[in-house]
């Protein structure tokens, strides 16, 4: 929508209506301070639920533990005897009418699978339950505690205990199992509590149990008052809910467990108590929880519901009458220059806020609602348009540089400084020739991408491009900031890029894409860094040697392998794992080359580099086949014939009496594997050569296969 106010007019209803909106500023102050105080008390409140709850609940949990201690507290200095079932049965039954919260107390005994417990079947009245594998096949017998009546019906059991939990207590002899009862066994909703026992001489001879039924937890959680309409909810580790008042309470607090399970990747674990506020049905739940200290008993989790109306109700009515009495009486006298005072204050601390951002180079900025006035607009504009002009700008120099400009508020100059770097070259292995096969836009498509998986790896890296040299890459490492570890950084880099490029081979097979092998060339070294070029057109870039040496060396290079100058290896020392030295002669540099192959590189974590010649696959008759130098640009006429001894889709070993040396470039001609298939025809370049008896057996890498023809060398 076109802005048609103008500024002015903005500016003089503003200052007429400052009186009225100073008015409204101190009601907005009062009430903003006021939800600020109404919130300290609800969380105060909260906390002290919190507290309430957390004890009741350990309370109980300690009711569990104090009973088994003391029984195994006689167990080991002998009060109680296991000679005789029933007696014992009957003894354990007296445990449960001082703490009515146990529905049962159970004795396993290790070495006869004896097992002995008094279950409350209704307030107190108590059932004795004696069972032994030696007699009638370990068939349980029960009988009145008070009578020893046997019993005509039986009473369903309490819990058990199982021989995972019975292996768990004795494992840990010192500590209280908690075990949840395993519905599927028939057994009613609860929780077991055991302990391992030993007798006077300290030998483990069974466990000692008691059980909390769910219903009489459910029972004890509801006689826990909290405000007039708040409930307790118990949670176990896995944030199952194990008792509780059925309700919009104790949905809520099961949906704020999760939330916060979901939050966190983990149920609630620390003893600080958590607040939130859930809604059900239009109805505002507050939430508090707070698991139960590990030294009080079980990994439970309590959680408190209060309905928002319980407490806050009277007070948000009171605010509510209050607003509504100050919106009627200030609306009529402050409604136009309010909102046109907001707007006007919205626009422009968004447009300051945008350029503040611009000078402190933070180019993302979130979307904002674009200004009805005419001049805050035009402003909003201009900024968007700086803002992605100097996004642009990003792109073609590096971001540091950029920032220092746009920061320091002056213009760029022509500037240098010597400093160490290391310097990075990466170029494709052969893409010239899938060029000529493939459409012109799968060309543009394939170079963006793999151009774009170089950048990224090369920014995490430290390092920054310098240019694009058709399908090569020229990127630098301290050059920017003074980097002690700039040639650890490259070398990281290049190989972290060669393994990127070998899985993105992978994935872009199945867009139908060839594959692409790059070889990796470093060197380090003293260079020239700055600003370049003229007045008119100025670019940040590096001159020196050590540019000169890593270049020639990629030349050196085949698909996924990394070389380095003797600079680097000097540099890195004992980091860097290679093999060499390998020397060679190149135009434009002093001397003979001495360079390595990386294999590793040791550090906080090793990085290892993939060999570029995998295992070649022997073959139990030679291949006759046919070798042409590559001379240059040029393919020599003369070709020679070669007997290939090991082959495989990367590579061949072959004998021939070609000319070749280390590094030569070559083509070589395979036959078809049928009389009716025509040869195939790859490029290649020398990896290791030397004479043999009859004529001089050579390592050769392929360089620019595309899947077919690797899967037709393969077969």
């Amino acid at each position: 929508m076109k802005p048609v106010v103008s500024f002015w007019v903005a500016i003089l209803a503003t200052v007429v209506g400052l009186l009225i909106m100073t008015g409204g500023f101190l009601i907005f102050y009062d009430l903003h301070w006021g939800q600020r105080s109404i919130e300290l008390l609800k969380a105060y409140y909260l906390d002290q639920v919190a507290d309430t709850a957390e004890k009741e609940v350990a309370r109980l949990a300690r009711i569990g533990v104090q009973a088994l201690l003391a029984q195994r507290y006689r167990f080991e200095t002998g009060s109680y005897s296991t000679d005789d079932s029933i007696a014992l049965a009957r003894t354990l039954a007296a445990v449960l009418p001082a703490d009515p919260d146990i529905e049962a107390i159970t004795f396993r005994e290790g070495a006869t699978g004896r097992v002995m417990s008094a279950t409350r079947v209704d307030g107190k009245e108590f059932v004795l339950t004696v069972s032994d594998p030696r007699i009638d096949g370990g068939i349980p017998k029960q009988f009145r505690a008070d009578t020893l009546a046997p019993l005509l019906h039986a009473v369903p059991p309490a819990g058990s205990l199982g021989r995972d939990g019975y292996r768990r207590a004795v494992a840990e002899p010192e500590t209280i199992v908690w075990i949840p009862h395993d519905t599927s066994a028939g057994l009613a909703l609860g929780i077991t509590a055991a302990l391992a026992v030993r007798d006077p001489s300290g030998r483990v001879i069974g466990v000692v149990t008691v059980n909390f039924a769910r219903s009489g937890i459910a029972g004890f959680l509801r006689s826990i008052k909290i405000g007039e309409h708040g409930s307790v909810v118990l949670f176990g580790s896995n944030d199952e809910s194990l008792a509780g008042a059925p309700g919009q309470g104790r949905e809520a607090a099961a949906l704020a467990v999760a939330r916060w399970t979901r939050e966190t990747g983990s149920p609630i674990v620390d003893e600080k108590a958590r607040r939130t506020e859930i809604l059900i049905d239009g109805a505002k739940w507050n939430i508090v929880a707070r698991s139960i200290p590990r030294e009080a008993g079980p990994p439970w989790i309590v959680a408190a519901a209060l309905p928002d109306s319980d407490f806050m109700g009277p007070v948000y009515a009171n605010r509510r009458a209050a607003l509504a009495i100050m919106v009627i009486g200030t609306a009529l006298a402050v409604g136009a220059g309010v909102a046109l005072s907001a707007t006007i204050a919205c626009s422009l601390e968004g447009a300051t806020r945008a350029l503040h951002g611009i000078a402190k180079f933070e180019l993302e900025q979130p979307p904002r609602r674009r200004s009805m006035l005419r001049e805050v607009a035009q402003l909003e504009d201009a900024v968007a348009r700086v803002t992605a002009s100097l996004r642009s700008f990003t792109r073609y120099a590096p971001e540091e540089i950029v920032r220092d400009v746009a920061a320091s508020g002056q213009e760029a100059i022509l500037c240098g400084q010597k400093r160490e770097v290391t310097a990075l070259f990466c170029d494709l292995r052969g893409f010239t020739a899938f060029t000529e096969r493939l459409p012109a836009e799968d060309v543009v498509a394939i170079l963006n991408d793999h151009f774009d998986l170089l950048v990224g790896i090369i920014a995490q890296h430290g390092g920054f491009v310098v240019d694009f040299l058709g399908d090569a890459v020229f990127a630098v490492f301290g050059a920017l900031r003074p980097d002690a570890d700039h040639a650890q950084r490259a070398v990281a880099c290049a190989i972290e890029a060669q393994r990127a490029r070998i899985a993105r081979n992978h994935a872009n097979r199945a867009r139908g894409w060839p594959s692409m092998e790059m070889g990796a060339a470093i060197s380090t070294g003293p260079a020239i860094v700055g600003n370049m070029g003229s007045l008119r057109r100025i670019k940040y870039g590096v001159v020196g040697s050590v540019v000169n040496v890593a270049a020639r060396l990629e030349t050196l290079t085949v698909g996924g392998q990394v070389l380095v100058a003797d600079s680097t290896r000097q540099a890195l020392g004992d980091q860097l794992v290679v093999d060499g030295p390998l020397e060679a002669e190149e135009k434009g540099v002093e001397g003979v080359m001495r360079f390595w192959e990386v294999k590793a590189l040791r550090g906080e974590q090793v990085r290892v580099l993939p060999s570029p010649l995998p295992d070649l696959a022997p073959l139990a008759t030679p291949i006759e086949a046919r070798v042409r130098l590559i001379l240059g640009k040029r393919i020599h006429r003369q070709s020679y014939p070669a007997q290939v001894y090991r082959l495989g889709p990367n590579g061949a070993e072959f004998e021939s009496l070609a000319p070749l040396e280390v590094f030569s470039a070559l083509q070589l001609s395979l036959p078809g594997r049928t009389s009716n298939e025509c040869a195939e025809t790859v490029d290649a370049k020398v990896m290791a050569a030397e004479e043999g008896a009859n004529a001089r057996r050579t390592v050769v890498r392929f360089t620019g296969v595309d899947w077919s023809t690797a899967v037709g060398i393969e077969t």
